[in-house]
């Protein structure tokens, strides 16, 4: 999917999903979701006919400040204005190709996590590197071909992968929203590209999921993975991207210790 119905389909659905009685418009007799174009040009004081070019994905001349009037119109979160900017306007000065060659010091914190789980992985999802715990109690990236270690990929296309995944659908989702939101940073997009191509050869839902447009960042969070007793393991999970190796990241899991209920 090209740059330009990045920003069309972007633009559209939160537009759609922004409840015009907010800012005092009729409701009544409406054929669509959410507020219409000339709305949007109203609020954030921009002519029409350039929020229409805007949305269709044109070559027009665009302001950051205009770019940021939208994002409050349409009540963008940070990452969501983050990703509107990175496919308006380009690329920041984040995530680019990540090397494979990985710093003896840098798989060194990785093992000395242990017992922890803890791995190394790109920007487009890859997996670099992990240490026992993660091959134990997340996945054991050795059983699969090196170009099918992507998070992404076994997502949608490892049955034995999907079935660890406890709430499948929401993980899919908030992986999907990441990876979309690395992308539109990244200054190499070849890497990204070819995950896409291959999921959307072979996965319906991963099709499905991708038109959802949703991005989010993979900062801290919660993970849950049934293991092979059938037994649901919590984690809380932090990543953290290296300094000196822009858009490779070190996700680190820490198990959650559920307390016995107290002797009455």
């Amino acid at each position: 999917m090209s740059r330009n119905e990045d920003v069309k389909h972007f633009l559209t659905r939160r537009r759609a999903a922004v409840d015009p009685a907010e800012y005092g418009f009729v409701t009544t007799g409406r054929r669509v979701k959410g507020l219409r174009r000339e709305e949007v040009a109203q609020l954030a004081a921009v002519s029409v006919s350039w929020y229409t070019w805007l949305e269709q994905g044109r070559s027009i001349s665009i302001s950051h400040g205009a770019l940021q009037r939208i994002a409050r119109v349409l009540k963008l979160t940070p990452v969501e204005q983050d990703y509107l900017e990175d496919i308006v306007f380009g690329h920041r000065a984040v995530p680019q190709s990540a090397s494979r060659q990985l710093p003896k010091e840098v798989t060194a914190m990785v093992e000395a996590l242990n017992p922890h789980p803890a791995f190394i992985r790109s920007a487009n999802m890859d997996i670099l590197y992990w240490n026992e715990a993660a091959r134990n109690e997340i996945f054991d990236w050795s059983t699969v071909a090196k170009e099918n270690r992507n998070s992404l990929k076994l997502m949608f296309l490892n049955e034995e992968y999907r079935k660890i995944i406890h709430d499948w659908d929401s993980a899919a989702r908030h992986t999907i929203s990441a990876f979309r939101s690395n992308y539109a940073a990244a200054k190499q997009a070849e890497e990204f590209e070819a995950v896409i191509s291959v999921l959307n050869l072979q996965s319906a839902d991963f099709r499905r999921m991708w038109n959802y447009h949703d991005v989010s960042k993979i900062g801290a969070g919660n993970k849950a993975i049934i293991d092979k007793n059938g037994h649901i393991n919590r984690f809380t999970y932090t990543s953290l991207e290296i300094e000196n190796l822009p858009g490779v990241f070190v996700l680190f899991y820490l198990k959650s210790v559920v307390e016995p209920p107290s002797a009455i």
